[in-house]
């Protein structure tokens, strides 16, 4: 199977970066799920739950954002 110049097959390294930024998405999101449903820190936090999912999810936002941002200029 040969490539020739013109054809557009398969692009492989786009398809890396495509998993790679979901992978990192659902862990994010996964570590996010776990924090909010395990109350992890117990008494050292005293913030009501809506405002640390509400940091939580601006966290994830920021992660997926800049994986984003460095996907499309690599």
């Amino acid at each position: 199977m040969s490539h020739q110049p013109g054809s557009r097959g398969f692009d492989l390294d786009a398809a890396f970066k495509t998993f790679g930024a979901v992978g990192i998405a659902i862990s994010a999101a996964l570590i996010v799920a776990v924090l909010a449903l395990t109350d992890p820190f117990g008494e050292y936090v005293t913030a009501s739950p809506a405002l640390l999912g509400t940091l939580l999810y601006g966290a994830l936002v920021v992660a997926v954002g800049y994986t984003t941002y460095a996907l499309r200029r690599g």
